[in-house]
């Protein structure tokens, strides 16, 4: 998957203390799964980071790939893929 970063979404994962490679790895993770949002044109993902740690994405889907508008991270519990 080719991810989209810009200053913006930089600025907000990292607000949440993570970097690019974080939602990298977990968009790439053997448990990354994505389910459609209540907003039109915007996904949510989930998946293991490449250090262990659970991250949602909340991501929009473009014709150049895919622009993770935020991530944080979770826990197991708040885990809501199918």
């Amino acid at each position: 998957m080719h991810l989209l970063w810009g200053l913006r979404n930089l600025e907000k994962i990292r607000d949440h203390g993570l970097e690019p490679e974080d939602v990298e790895s977990a968009f790439d993770a053997e448990d990354w799964a994505s389910i459609p949002s209540e907003v039109p044109y915007r996904f949510v993902g989930e998946g293991t980071n490449h250090i262990g740690r659970l991250i949602r994405v909340i991501f929009a889907e473009t014709d150049d790939g895919f622009y993770p508008i935020t991530a944080f991270p979770i826990r197991s519990r708040q885990r809501r893929t199918p």
